[in-house]
């Protein structure tokens, strides 16, 4: 276990001794015996957000089956307080708690997140990508072939399978998937490129990046044709590529 995880292990443990003083504090009484029986359902939920969060610490191979456990315990522990009141309001903690490890695992699909980056100082065609991206497995987005990327823009990510190929491109680790956008203007001529987390609100843009594959199941497909993309695109006004 790495420094950072031990860490975090060292945390939840002092949160789940604290929770455990206040519930024995707690009346003798249907609430008081409710909050004591949810506690260890509660550091169930805890532990699943902390150990989703630091999956990228396992191998590629074994996060699929960690990311499925992850989601037995929180329906287990999620089924045992909804029992526990059925007949009163939950508390805030603990639906707070259920909504933090279900994010938890949803933001585990993108662990060991790498992107490509197109590094040139001219904007470039995005090639035919070889056929590693109609492999199955993984998480997985692309540049359509024929797409015009821009300086320093990331032209695909992908985690937990084979990566694809791009020259001149520069792979880079990623803190959460991206979507990068052309934005136009009223006379639908270009104005801007921008990059931003998929995390955030969307634009009014052209999104550029195809996601493929997500979790090993297939989300979509790459249908244009590369020179009327092109040709598109360019008389759109944007950049022409070296």
């Amino acid at each position: 276990m790495s420094t950072a995880a031990a860490d975090a292990w060292t945390v939840l443990i002092a949160q789940a001794m604290q929770m455990a003083a206040v519930a024995r504090a707690l009346p003798a009484d249907a609430a008081g015996d409710r909050i004591r029986h949810g506690l260890p359902w509660l550091v169930q939920m805890m532990a699943v957000e902390l150990a989703m969060d630091r999956l990228a610490e396992l191998e590629p191979s074994a996060r699929p089956y960690a990311r499925d456990q992850a989601e037995l315990l929180l329906q287990q522990a999620g089924a045992r307080l909804r029992e526990l009141w059925h007949a009163e309001p939950m508390p805030g903690l603990m639906l707070e708690s259920m909504e933090r490890s279900r994010a938890a695992i949803s933001r585990s699909l993108y662990a060991g997140l790498t992107g490509l980056r197109w590094n040139g100082e001219r904007p470039m065609v995005i090639p035919a990508w070889t056929e590693v991206v109609r492999e199955p497995g993984g998480t997985l987005a692309v540049m359509e072939p024929g797409t015009v990327a821009l300086p320093g823009e990331c032209v695909a990510w992908w985690t937990e399978r084979e990566p694809p190929r791009c020259p001149g491109c520069a792979c880079v680790p990623l803190s959460a998937p991206v979507q990068v956008y052309r934005v136009f203007g009223q006379d639908g001529r270009f104005l801007q490129g921008r990059e931003v987390p998929l995390h955030e609100p969307l634009i009014a843009g052209m999104p550029m990046l195809v996601p493929l594959w997500l979790d090993g199941q297939p989300v979509g497909s790459l249908r244009r044709d590369p020179d009327a993309w092109l040709a598109m695109q360019l008389r759109a006004g944007v950049p022409a590529p070296a």
